[in-house]
């Protein structure tokens, strides 16, 4: 495992289903709010580094896009009245 940033990815290394040998990077850390995001991946060490950096540095951006999506969901709920049953 390695550290960038304080945030934690890996290198991975295994065979496609066609036989060939492949390899690249992946990051869980942005799994959970704002972001919700399950895993980062790219074929290249800088690659990673850049996707972590472009997620923390635009972590305002993420949160006030849940919060407009949250604003949404709970607009639709309220036009629709009384709950009526499936």
């Amino acid at each position: 495992m390695k550290t960038y940033r304080n945030i934690n990815y890996d290198y991975n290394e295994w065979t496609t289903n066609t036989g060939k040998s492949a390899s690249g990077y992946s990051c869980e850390a942005f799994g959970e709010f704002p972001y919700y995001i399950t895993r980062l991946t790219a074929e290249t060490e800088d690659g990673i580094k850049e996707r972590i950096d472009y997620f923390l540095d635009h972590k305002a951006e993420y949160e006030a896009r849940r919060e407009l999506s949250n604003q949404a969901a709970q607009s639709f709920y309220n036009s629709m009245g009384q709950y009526k049953g499936d």
